[in-house]
């Protein structure tokens, strides 16, 4: 999957959103490194890029709908909407509330998910795997299919082979070897 658009992303994810350091992650894990993709997808050039390579991933599946964990996946569900409705073939978007509302409707899914069969989970970066696990859940709980999961980087610490078992097809734009130097990999 070698690209301009891919080599861009990770000149800018190198600059943006790598930091190292001593770092508690959200799973617990303490790392050497952090990566902070909103650094990145909060960027108009850097979501133009990640949305742009999200579309070659996922427009084979024939999918309808995209969705994910709030606050991860929010740019990188906007900014895939954006794409897919230039690209002549629109996606709605969902995004996945880690506990329901308290008002309202009280929901836990907001957006446009209610009737999609095929959608796909988008996630900023995966470790366990812990978050597009729990938004594929509440895409299921809609009777919705997940044909896929995508995430900007892969952290490389067991996710793949959670999916795996799971049955979701996993693709990561970039391996978190592919953006730390060799000496830290």
């Amino acid at each position: 999957m070698e690209s301009p658009d891919r080599d861009h992303l990770r000149r800018m994810l190198l600059e943006r959103s790598m930091r190292f350091g001593e770092f508690v992650l959200n799973s617990g894990v303490t790392s050497n490194y952090y990566i902070d993709v909103r650094k990145t997808s909060l960027h108009p050039q850097g979501l133009q890029w990640i949305s742009r390579l999200f579309w070659e991933v996922l427009e084979p599946d024939g999918i309808t709908a995209i969705g994910g964990l709030t606050m991860g996946a929010d740019p990188l569900v906007a900014g895939l909407m954006l794409h897919s409705l230039q690209a002549g073939r629109p996606l709605d978007g969902f995004l996945v509330r880690r506990s329901a509302k308290d008002h309202a409707a009280r929901g836990q899914v907001e957006g446009n998910l209610a009737g999609h069969k095929r959608v796909a989970i988008l996630d900023d970066v995966i470790t366990s795997g812990e978050s597009a696990l729990f938004a594929a859940e509440a895409a299921e709980s809609y009777k919705a299919q997940v044909v896929r999961i995508v995430t900007v980087v892969d952290r490389n610490q067991g996710a793949a082979q959670v999916f795996q078992q799971r049955g979701y097809p996993f693709t990561p734009l970039f391996a978190v070897n592919d953006l730390l130097p060799a000496e830290r990999g």
